[in-house]
């Protein structure tokens, strides 16, 4: 699957700073993929007191992070917070924790909770420093732990903003270089005398960490506003539009629609994003100009069907929603989609389908089990096995695809991220659900036409999983499943001989392949 919420973005590559930069308690780091810039960090950082923000372009937010640190480089109190938006001024999530030994203290706040939420006690390594995906303030934070620790080799424990902790391991080589270890990716990093980093990277990634001066204009950087509009000279409209679920949350998005019969009432589908906290393109920030729902949308609304596309929770103009959120509600956020297009009296009640790509393909059974009146089913990339499997495969084709690790240090560092993986799926949430939801109990009960698209160098949802997910419909009772694969395309629906994702950065196009879009778009208008 598209793993943004079970795994971390760490396509980095850090090029080294000026000597002024060098010199300063403060820093710009600047995130590019190309010459697109992805984020800016501004970061202020002492020897007991660090703090930062940092604006993403995808989705647009504001990540802000204050720390305290006690005289080894551990945080003895860190505040999290991730605001909305291009200009995230507003705080929709945040996680204030403060450490004693070995636990801490948890304030978590939730702007879509009915009430303050209570404080707890979480489990808080010691030494632990915080982790923010993109920081190159947390990158240093871990070096400086790992020198004060000593030796060649230090395990550093990172907390995460849900108040999980992740280990990441720091190796020394020579004075004034280190490799980063964390969730199976190895991150090659230089240093000053200081321990402050300097520049690393991940060879098979595109993407550039830039640390300028603290001054630097740079640090003045928006993410500029996404454009749904469509191309020029489409023969569709597109409109924003807001839709109220049953629990209250809104979430905005937009509607392509045919312009060429005006007044008819048309076939519509929902399309359902991936994992991870992505827009209504299913953008995905360290691939440059990654829009797939976009190009989902152009096709099928040339070909005469109604698109609706949204914001995932706590994206865009979408609200948050709980922090403890999974696929089930995800799903109930499918139907009320649904719901909102039935009401429409230019799109046809009868005609309706439903478009998942990877934990979409997952939600879009889900609601058809209890939606009897649904036309139509298109899974991409579909899961057929519990979350928790496939973690551990997506984590031994990644370490197997790294030849520097002996067959021990393979099994040592697969036992770890298993370990990681049991201790961030025992908490509520996504994760928890995820873990263990088996996929093939709602296939069995899907009685609604479906088409089931795979690539075969697909390395994150393996190949065999579309015909598993087939056959437990089939077993089920229905007889309107096709499947269809397709050679050289990987789990992003992109054409890669390869398929690994270490090397999704470095791939010459980022358009869909034309092949898949059109076997989808000539299923859908038969078959709505």
């Amino acid at each position: 699957m598209t793993m943004h919420r079970s795994a971390l973005v760490l396509a980095l590559h850090l090029v080294a700073a000026s000597a002024a930069a060098q010199g300063d308690a403060s820093a710009v780091f600047v995130v590019r993929i190309g010459g697109d810039t992805i984020a800016v960090e501004r970061a202020t950082i002492s020897a007991r007191h660090a703090e930062a923000a940092m604006r993403m372009r995808t989705p647009p937010t504001l990540v802000r992070q204050m720390v305290a640190l006690d005289l080894r480089g551990g945080a003895e109190r860190v505040s999290m917070s991730v605001g909305r938006g291009a200009n995230g001024d507003s705080a929709i999530k945040r996680l204030d924790v403060t450490v004693a030994g070995d636990s801490g203290t948890a304030q978590p706040f939730d702007a879509s909770a009915p009430a303050p939420l209570p404080a707890q006690r979480i489990a808080v390594p010691r030494g632990a420093v915080p982790f923010v995906n993109l920081s190159g303030l947390s990158l240093e934070l871990m070096l400086r732990r790992a020198r004060a620790i000593g030796g060649d080799s230090a395990d550093v424990p990172l907390l995460l903003g849900n108040g999980a902790s992740l280990p990441a391991r720091i190796r020394r080589i020579g004075a004034d270089s280190a490799t980063i270890t964390l969730g199976g990716v190895v991150l090659r990093a230089r240093t000053d005398a200081e321990g402050r980093l300097l520049g690393a990277v991940v060879p098979s990634q595109n993407v550039v960490f830039e640390r300028l001066a603290g001054d630097a204009p740079a640090g003045a950087w928006a993410p500029p506003a996404t454009s749904y509009a469509p191309p020029a000279g489409a023969p569709y409209s597109a409109e924003n539009v807001v839709i109220t679920t049953p629990a209250g949350l809104h979430l905005a998005g937009t509607l392509t629609r045919p312009v060429s019969r005006p007044g008819a009432r048309l076939p519509a589908v929902v399309l359902i994003t991936g994992s991870g906290a992505q827009d209504r393109d299913e953008a995905t920030p360290s691939l440059r100009d990654y829009r797939p729902f976009r190009e989902i949308a152009d096709t099928l609304s040339r070909r005469g069907i109604v698109v609706l596309r949204l914001d995932d929770r706590g994206v865009g103009g979408s609200d948050p929603g709980p922090l403890t959120a999974t696929s089930a509600d995800f799903a109930d956020d499918v139907r009320a989609a649904v719901a909102w297009l039935r009401t429409r009296p230019d799109v046809d009640a009868r005609r309706i389908g439903l478009v998942g790509h990877s934990e979409g393909a997952l939600v879009a059974p889900m609601v058809a089990t209890t939606d009897s009146a649904l036309r139509a089913l298109a899974l991409i990339a579909a899961p057929a096995e519990r979350g928790r499997q496939i973690l551990a495969e997506q984590q031994r084709m990644l370490l197997g695809a790294d030849l520097r690790l002996t067959p021990a240090q393979r099994d040592s560092a697969l036992a770890r991220a298993a370990q990681v993986t049991d201790s961030l799926a025992a908490a509520p949430g996504w994760l928890h659900f995820f873990a263990d939801y088996d996929p093939l109990v709602a296939a069995r009960r899907v009685h609604v036409p479906t088409l089931i698209l795979q690539g075969e160098t697909d390395r994150q949802v393996a190949p065999e999983q579309a015909q598993a997910l087939a056959e437990a419909m089939r077993a089920g009772g229905n007889r309107r499943v096709v499947v269809r694969t397709f050679a050289r395309m990987n789990h992003l629906m992109l054409d890669d001989p390869s398929g690994s994702p270490r090397g999704y950065a470095t791939l010459p196009s980022m358009r869909v392949r034309r092949d898949l879009l059109g076997a989808l778009a000539d299923w859908l208008a038969r078959t709505l």
